[in-house]
C-alpha cells in the first residue's frame, strides 16, 4: 500500500507525476494531507490531476494559513492529537507492505516520516540527500532534511552528490533528477507568440522574508535596477512581508500578483527574460527550461543549473544588480533528460512490493 503524506503546494507539484504514473499502471494509492498550506493546496489538487485527499491529518491553523511560530505550534498540536487518537487503529489495519512517501524538506516532510515511524511502516523520502553543509542555511529546511534522513527507510536521491551524501545508508536509489522535471515535461511543449518582456520574482523562504533589512534591500534593488517590468508573485504566506517592503520603496517596475496554477506559472517563466527566486523547486524547473535565473539565497543544496543558466547570489546586492543588467547572457536551450525520475521511483516502489501488482519484494 502506498500513502503520500504532504501539506504544501510545492510538495503536491512534485508528488503529482509519481501519483499520475501509479494511476496509469492501475496502482491505487492514498493521500493524507496536513494542509500546512490550507485552501491553496486544496485548490491546486484538481489542476495537477490529483483527487481529493483520503484523509486530513490537520487543517492549518484552524483552516487559516500558518503565518507565525504560534500558528505552527497549534498546527503541530493538531497533528499530535490526531496521531494519539488514531495510531493504534491504523497500526492494526494498515497492511504490512505499506510505505509512506514524503517529499523534500518541509515541516510536513518531518511529520510524515515521524508518522511512518509511529505506525511502524516504511518511509520513502523523495528528493533525499540534499545538503547545504550549514544547518543555519536554509533554516529550517536543512534541519528538516537531516531529521528525515535519520527516519526514512528508502532514500530517492536526485543527484550524484545527494547520493554520495547518503553513501553510508541502505536503500539509496538515484532517480536521475528531480520529479519536478516530469511535472514540467508532462505539460507538453509551450509555444507563445507574445512579445511582452518581463522578469519573474518569487521569494518565500522564511530565512529571507523574516529578514526585513535584506528583504527591503532586495525589493529596492529589483525596483530600481531591472531593465524590464517585474511580476512579483505573492501568496498568503509571503504577502505581508513582501507588500510591506514594496510599500516602503514604491512599486517601481514591480507588479504584485497572486501565484498562478503550476501549468500557467511554467508557461510564464518560459516566456520570462529572467527569474529571481529563493525556491529550490523553481531552480530545478529553470535549470531544465534554460531561463536565466538568480537563486537569492546564502547557499543552496542543489547543483542544478549552477554555472550554466543559474547564478547564486549569496545574498550579495552587487551580484543581484549585475545579474539584472546581464541576465540574457545566461540563457540556454531546454535540456531533455534521458530518464524520468518519477518512473524510476514508481518502478522501485513496485519492485519492493508496495503495489498489489508489484513484483517479489525487494529489500
Amino acid at each position: 500500500m502506498i500513502i503520500f503524506i504532504y501539506g504544501t503546494t510545492a510538495e503536491a507539484i512534485k508528488i503529482a507525476p509519481i501519483a499520475r504514473r501509479l494511476a496509469e499502471r492501475g496502482i491505487a494509492y492514498q493521500q493524507w494531507l496536513t494542509l500546512q498550506h490550507t485552501t491553496a493546496l486544496l485548490q491546486v489538487l484538481p489542476t495537477l490531476g490529483l483527487e481529493e485527499p483520503d484523509l486530513l491529518i490537520a487543517n492549518g491553523n484552524n483552516g487559516e494559513p500558518l503565518r507565525s511560530s504560534k500558528d505552527v505550534i497549534r498546527w503541530l498540536f493538531q497533528i499530535w492529537k490526531w496521531l494519539r487518537k488514531n495510531a493504534k487503529s491504523l497500526r492494526s489495519t494498515l497492511p504490512s507492505d505499506t510505505v509512506i512517501v514524503v517529499h523534500g524538506d518541509t515541516l510536513t516532510t518531518v511529520v510524515g516520516a515521524y508518522i511512518a515511524k509511529r505506525l511502524k511502516v516504511d518511509c520513502a523520502h523523495v528528493e533525499a540527500g540534499l545538503r547545504s553543509g550549514n544547518w543555519r542555511h536554509p533554516f529550517p529546511e536543512e534541519l528538516d532534511r537531516r531529521i528525515v534522513g535519520t527516519m526514512a527507510t528508502i532514500h530517492y536521491t536526485p543527484s550524484l552528490e545527494s547520493t554520495e551524501n547518503l553513501s553510508s545508508k541502505p536503500n539509496v536509489v538515484f532517480t536521475h533528477g528531480n520529479t519536478v522535471i516530469d511535472a514540467v515535461l508532462d505539460q507538453g511543449d509551450f509555444i507563445s507568440e507574445e512579445s511582452e518582456k518581463f522578469g519573474v520574482v518569487l521569494l518565500h523562504r522564511f530565512e529571507l522574508i523574516s529578514n526585513q533589512q535584506l528583504l527591503e534591500q532586495t525589493i529596492s534593488t529589483l525596483a530600481t535596477e531591472s531593465p524590464y517590468p517585474i511580476k512579483l508573485m505573492v501568496d498568503a504566506y509571503s504577502e505581508h512581508a513582501l507588500t510591506g517592503a514594496v510599500a516602503k520603496f514604491g512599486l517601481g517596475t514591480l507588479t504584485a500578483q497572486p501565484k498562478l496554477r503550476h501549468q500557467e506559472f511554467i508557461g510564464m517563466i518560459r516566456r520570462a527574460q529572467f527569474i529571481v527566486t529563493d525556491s529550490g523547486g523553481i531552480q530545478a524547473e529553470a535549470a531544465l527550461i534554460g531561463v536565466p535565473t538568480l537563486i537569492h539565497r546564502k547557499t543552496t543544496e542543489q547543483a542544478e543549473g549552477l554555472g550554466r543558466n543559474i547564478v547564486l547570489s549569496e545574498w550579495k546586492t552587487e551580484r543581484l544588480t549585475e545579474f539584472l543588467k546581464n541576465s540574457e547572457g545566461f540563457r540556454k536551450h531546454l535540456q531533455r533528460p534521458a530518464h524520468s525520475p518519477s518512473d524510476v521511483i514508481v518502478d522501485d516502489l513496485i519492485a519492493r512490493g508496495y503495489a498489489e501488482n508489484g513484483a517479489e519484494r525487494k529489500r
